[in-house]
């Protein structure tokens, strides 16, 4: 109830500041509000920490722990995750960091 009460009285203030800002600036807030009202749901919805029926205490940890080093041939357990297991998803984060550190150094450039 304290969630949707605070929620009823940003609305309130924000639709106050809207009535003053211009179309780009209305834009701008009404996007970032509804950014806003989406986080504050999918943290509402969050399982508790801890609680040991969470998604992330599942069997995929534990095969790792046992049959790792054998199906991989690592000796840490890490490295195998790392690099066997999820190769593909830090070919991704390591892409990601590496456009955005080229966007930033171009952008510092033209300016």
């Amino acid at each position: 109830m304290e969630d949707l009460l605070f929620i009823i009285i940003a609305a309130i203030f924000a639709m106050r500041y809207l009535l003053r800002l211009q179309a780009r600036g209305v834009f701008t807030i009404l996007l970032i509000g509804l950014i806003g009202f989406f986080f504050s749901f999918t943290v509402a919805e969050m399982p508790p920490f801890g609680d040991p029926n969470n998604p992330v205490f599942n069997e995929i940890p534990i095969r790792y722990m046992e049959s790792g080093v054998a199906e991989t041939g690592a000796v840490n357990i890490v490295s195998s995750v790392i690099i066997d297991y999820r190769a593909f998803d830090t070919l991704g984060e390591a892409t990601v960091l590496f456009v955005a550190i080229a966007a930033v150094i171009a952008t510092l450039k033209s300016h």
